[in-house]
């Protein structure tokens, strides 16, 4: 984990606010190794923002779809990308990234899009463009597991798993994270206990009330969109307190690889 001592993540707190350099670290990626799309782009102030697509190129049977920057104020996930894409080395598993999600987020710092709306509640109506591009390159890219990067302001890492990841390997992604230096959450940031630390599954609780909440409010978040499709989907939440960038960032990374070597 060398890398994470680069100058841009000792600089984390500052660095994706210049999206134009954060654009051209990822469209720097582009070659044999992975493609470089820009999926589409969102105005804010006159300024046009792209969202980035990064597809690995070498043939493979499972595809995994990484989500960073859904709230743009959560930007471990987006600093550990271009350190993502330096370790990837599987040729069993496609990779998919989408990245930033809510570039207008990144760029202010805040949770909402140009629309001031949370896109991580769109996933029902789809009144976002941002949502609707998710949407679009989950039927197109037809993922077999997703992963969704935020932070959360709780003490250590844990994962929200939705009810199709398979609770062994939800066990093996917390052993993994710990075995690489990060410190699992024994509670949520809603306070309930995680047993074992760092894996907050779905349960029929936690169901029935996302689904009322879904019927009153109109609102879904991408780990219910993927239940919805079937697909197992993990939202990871790093602690955003840390004052180390390296800690921040080490979880985002080692979860995707630690994800690729479980599907493969």
């Amino acid at each position: 984990m060398e890398k994470l001592l680069d100058a841009d993540v000792k600089r984390g707190h500052e660095a994706v606010l210049d999206m134009d350099c954060y654009a051209a670290r990822i469209r720097a990626f582009d070659g044999e190794r992975f493609a470089v799309v820009t999926e589409a782009t969102v105005t804010d102030r006159e300024r046009a923002h792209p969202i980035l697509s990064v597809i690995s190129r070498a043939p493979a049977g499972k595809t995994l779809l990484v989500l960073a920057g859904v709230h743009g104020d959560e930007q471990a996930g987006l600093l550990a990308i271009p350190h993502v894409l330096e370790a990837w080395s599987s040729e069993r598993v496609r990779l998919v990234i989408i990245t930033p999600v809510n570039p207008v987020g990144a760029a202010r710092r805040s949770r909402f899009n140009a629309q001031r709306r949370d896109i991580n509640r769109d996933f029902l109506r789809f009144a976002t463009p941002e949502a609707r591009l998710v949407r679009d390159v989950m039927a197109r890219e037809k993922p077999d597991f997703v992963i969704s990067l935020h932070e959360g302001p709780q003490d250590g890492t844990f994962m929200f798993a939705n009810r199709f990841v398979p609770t062994p390997l939800a066990r093996a992604l917390c052993e993994a994270l710990s075995l690489g230096g990060t410190k699992l959450a024994k509670r949520d940031y809603f306070g309930r206990r995680l047993d074992p630390p760092g894996l907050a599954p779905s349960s029929a609780t936690v169901r029935a009330l996302t689904t009322v909440w879904s019927f009153t409010l109109r609102v879904k978040a991408t780990i219910g969109y993927s239940e919805d499709r079937g697909t197992p989907e993990i939202v990871l939440e790093s602690p955003s307190r840390s004052a180390d960038d390296a800690t921040r960032v080490r979880p985002h990374v080692d979860l995707v690889a630690a994800v690729a070597a479980g599907i493969a």
